[in-house]
């Protein structure tokens, strides 16, 4: 029967060294390299929560908070809250370029409230479906241009109201796809 430890060579010494120890130096690196890559794991996780933050925390203003405030006024990306403006609502025939009016939205009413400051804005691009529904609270995000005296917008969204409204369902006698009348969009 063999040994399981091979015979010395004449001149070689040969130290035995017990298999725990060595499986636990093994694991010992093992465990370090594990409890580094998972902290690297977290470290780069904790950073693209922290990345993705910034552009989520812009709280919206009403439009007459932004009208009272010059200090929101001085080109910082921010977003306004409001409802389209009756009769302001124009584009240039093949164009995407939209130039409209936002004012303050009283919750649960269609439109504007009475004398409400009116905030003038543009947008370039395709607007959303619920965009011209006088029940919808419009967030325009963008920034002031002062000379211009207009709301920059890059982004709109559209809230859909609380408790949808057909603009079909208030006026019966409309055809389908029509504006309702007054709506003047």
């Amino acid at each position: 029967m063999q040994s399981e430890y091979p015979a010395n060579q004449p001149g070689e010494t040969v130290t035995y060294v017990p298999e725990t120890e060595t499986e636990r130096t093994g694991w010992r690196s093992h465990r370090t390299r594990l409890i580094i890559l998972a902290g690297v794991i977290a470290l780069a996780v904790a950073y693209m929560v922290y990345a993705a933050f910034p552009g989520n925390t812009l709280y919206f203003v009403t439009v007459s908070e932004f009208m009272d405030d010059p200090k929101l006024q001085d080109g910082q990306t921010l977003r306004v809250a409001g409802a389209l403006a009756p009769d302001t609502f124009r584009r240039d025939d093949g164009s995407t370029l939209s130039h409209f009016a936002l004012g303050d939205k009283l919750p649960d009413v269609p439109g504007i409230s009475p004398g409400s400051p009116q905030l003038q804005a543009n947008y370039v691009g395709v607007l959303p479906d619920l965009f011209f529904n006088p029940h919808s609270e419009i967030i325009l995000e963008g920034r002031y241009e002062a000379q211009e005296q207009v709301f920059a917008t890059d982004n709109i969204l559209v809230k859909c109201p609380s408790k949808y409204q057909s603009v079909q369902a208030e006026n019966p006698d409309l055809a389908p796809g029509a504006l309702a009348p007054g709506a003047g969009y």
